[in-house]
């Protein structure tokens, strides 16, 4: 397993550049964020996304069996409309300008697996577990919503999970990184240009849990609410 953060980001990179992360997963989808807190120093951490476990929840499901699901996670997702490339001046990206790139929000349902056997990966030490690309499984998309019928402020509100119908947890938007979606993508932004890559047009970025549940089965209905501005998203949980 990774002894250091910088050899668990080498794992990551490794995975997306694999050409197998091409032919076999439908390449770079973007990243999610998470694990806020739980390593010193670090505000979060993020990992990469893979297109053949992203779905429109209007079209598809996220297989059970494929990701080994062991948790459900209500998010806000965010699809970019510009690369943040670097600065002329160095400059780390501001929450305004992040948001002024974003092409449109939904509201998602992360479908957290393992690439490991649960007993393989309660053995692995914080790192070695955080290395399977932060436990990244499938991401069930909602509608669309893009950033010019959306206030702002109003992506901060309370959230929830609700599996057949009755609640299972609630949260809140301020769990994401940095306190709140826009703030992680400004997060993940800067994030990655330290380590030499960019955030692009077109990827997409879910931006942290902000309520989570594993009082689930296989047939389970699903939803994720994330306030009036952004909505809901339903799905089921399928074989």
């Amino acid at each position: 397993p990774p002894a250091t953060i910088e050899e668990m980001y080498e794992v990551h990179r490794a995975m997306q550049e694999h050409p197998l992360a091409e032919s076999a997963f439908g390449g770079l989808a973007g990243y999610k964020l998470g694990a806020v807190g739980v390593i010193p120093g670090e505000a979060a951490l993020s990992a990469p996304l893979f297109n053949r476990f992203i779905v429109d929840a209007s079209s598809g499901q996220v297989s059970a069996a494929a990701i080994n699901i062991h948790n459900l996670e209500a998010e806000v997702a965010v699809i970019m409309a510009a690369d943040l490339a670097p600065k002329p001046d160095g400059s780390p990206y501001s929450a305004e300008e992040c948001w002024a790139a974003v092409e449109s929000v939904a509201p998602a349902i992360e479908m957290c697996g393992r690439r490991s056997s649960a007993a393989l990966s309660a053995a692995q030490p914080p790192l070695g577990k955080l290395a399977d690309a932060l436990m990244a499984g499938g991401v069930v998309l909602g509608k669309r919503v893009p950033p010019a019928q959306i206030d702002r402020a109003a992506l901060m509100c309370s959230t929830a999970l609700l599996i057949n119908g009755k609640e299972a947890a609630g949260g809140w938007t301020g769990e994401c990184p940095n306190g709140g979606p826009c703030e992680a993508v400004a997060w993940c932004a800067n994030h990655l240009l330290a380590r030499g890559l960019v955030l692009k047009k077109g990827h997409l970025v879910i931006t942290g849990a902000t309520c989570k549940s594993k009082d689930f089965k296989i047939g389970d209905t699903v939803t994720a609410t994330l306030g009036t501005a952004v909505g809901a998203v339903d799905s089921s949980v399928a074989p």
